[in-house]
């Protein structure tokens, strides 16, 4: 999140002790194993998000997700079947990998390949249009951030194929703060603290359909 090197480090340490069950976890993912997110099953995003999904999801949804990895294998424990969408073709391979050598079938990985440095043509692109055309329960707004508007172009069109009653998620939401007022969601949650494979405290936005 935004601040100085001194803000940062405050912001952690005060994260820490307001929630120390976060403190075990923090130092075993981020600070002793340093073991990545993928190996660990998790999604990169805040523990507070983690739990709030650990407990609200079931074997009978559905979720789709722009951006594959640890969110990829936490979903297909807990759901139905993980759509998954993916622009990096190494990454692609890795998490695809990872996939079959746990036998995990209910999952698809969409490789959709975009050149976010030269984005032009993003509206009409393979990537953003790679969702199915059905509703899902859950949908997950993550993936490369080479290019700023990516979350946001890709939230809008998220808000087409959810399902009443369904949640989309926003990881990093702190670096879309407009969002959490440009949306067609009953409310929303932010989700605030340390997690997985970060340094400092991050925020995860759930919108609520």
């Amino acid at each position: 999140m935004k601040g100085t090197v001194p803000q940062k480090v405050g912001r952690l340490l005060g994260n820490l002790v307001s929630h120390p069950r976060y403190v075990p976890r923090y130092l075993a993912h981020n600070v002793l194993t340093g073991r990545p997110p993928l190996d660990l099953e998790l999604p990169w995003f805040s523990y507070a998000a983690i739990e709030f999904l650990d407990s609200w999801l079931n074997r009978q949804m559905t979720v789709c997700e722009y951006g594959a990895g640890g969110s990829t294998l936490f979903f297909a424990r807990r759901a139905k079947s993980v759509f998954s969408i993916e622009d990096d073709l190494k990454w692609f391979e890795l998490v695809s990998r990872q996939v079959k050598e746990r036998f995990l079938t209910n999952v698809q990985i969409e490789l959709c390949p975009f050149d976010f440095k030269e984005p032009v043509g993003f509206d009409q692109s393979a990537y953003l249009h790679a969702i199915p055309n059905e509703k899902f329960n859950v949908i997950v707004v993550d993936g490369t951030e080479e290019w700023f508007p990516v979350r946001p172009i890709c939230f809008s069109h998220a808000e087409t194929r959810i399902k009443p009653g369904g949640i989309i998620v926003v990881d990093d939401s702190w670096r879309y703060p407009r969002l959490r007022t440009n949306h067609c969601a009953k409310y929303h949650r932010t989700f605030q603290s340390v997690g997985p494979g970060r340094p400092g405290v991050t925020s995860t936005d759930v919108f609520f359909y």
